[in-house]
């Protein structure tokens, strides 16, 4: 402290100081003290947050300017919603599981006349696309290719890349940057180079068209010799039927059987093709189906 020369004890905004010397870990004192029921500001920070995860859109807009000048868009909701996560103990798939429950959630993502140009008050489902690792891990889900994540190797690092995530690691699970992934990179990952969430990107751009049109990730799946596209082509040759397959890919993909629409045209095309081309058909209405915008976006 310049004024006084002696050392500054630790010590949180408005909380009861630390000793100098106090053996224990500073971090559960912070962490006693954000999740302390008469400190209002970290519930609703993280009450915001986890509903603009859900929504695309945040009580208060941007997620992290939260200040007396920015009010939320419903209080009164923001105030019940931080309430409710103190009263729980801070149990955020309590706070998850009240929101994805709600009549504001599981609204249609279909406009009506009156709001279709409504972009902040919830009164729809506002469409967006997956993000980066919820996609990539839906895509090694219906195709049952699990990817091999290789951690990039910084000079002096103590690890081989090759062994430090497993096979069968999901992309959510990545708990850093230090990741050579172009897909991830491509859809928009935060890279954390720096503390705002506000690196990430969830905005359709020409580079994901291009990546799931003719890039390795969704191609290569597909290919695999012990994915699903291999287990499909068993199925057919032991004698299940090309209805049954078509259903069965679109319950994988979309948790939905295809439409009369849909399912005439692609029996059509499997019931011409042969042993020699019906994986090649397989993996064509795979890849239509995970590169639409029915996949690739939450609805």
């Amino acid at each position: 402290e310049p004024g006084t020369g002696k050392p500054q004890p630790p010590t949180p905004l408005d909380g009861e100081p630390l000793s100098i010397d106090d053996p224990g870990d500073r971090r559960e004192a912070l962490a006693l003290w954000l999740t302390a029921p008469e400190n209002p500001y970290f519930a609703k920070s993280i009450t915001n947050r986890v509903w603009a995860n859900y929504f695309g859109v945040g009580l208060v807009e941007s997620i992290d300017d939260l200040r007396v000048s920015n009010p939320a868009s419903n209080p009164e909701l923001l105030d019940a919603a931080a309430k409710y996560l103190i009263e729980q103990k801070f149990d955020l798939k309590a706070l998850m599981k009240e929101i994805l429950q709600s009549n504001a959630y599981q609204r249609s993502s279909r406009p009506l006349p009156g709001n279709q140009a409504e972009q902040r008050f919830y009164s729809r489902y506002y469409p967006r696309r997956l993000m980066a690792e919820v996609l990539h891990d839906a895509v090694v889900q219906v195709t049952q290719a699990p990817t091999k994540f290789e951690q990039i190797a910084f000079p002096g690092a103590d690890f081989q890349k090759t062994d430090f995530y497993p096979v069968g690691t999901r992309a959510i699970q990545l708990y850093d940057s230090a990741v050579d992934n172009y897909f991830l990179q491509a859809f928009g990952r935060n890279q954390r180079r720096i503390v705002c969430e506000c690196e990430r990107s969830d905005e359709p751009s020409m580079v994901q068209v291009l990546h799931l049109s003719n890039g390795s990730t969704l191609n290569a799946k597909l290919k695999a010799g012990d994915g699903r596209i291999s287990h499909f082509v068993a199925l057919r040759r032991s004698g299940m039927s090309d209805a049954a397959l078509l259903d069965q890919l679109y319950l994988t993909a979309l948790s939905r059987f295809p439409t009369a629409a849909e399912r005439a045209p692609l029996l059509e095309q499997l019931a011409t093709c042969g042993p020699q081309d019906e994986r090649l058909v397989l993996e064509d209405i795979a890849w239509a189906i995970l590169s639409s915008r029915e996949f690739v976006f939450n609805h």
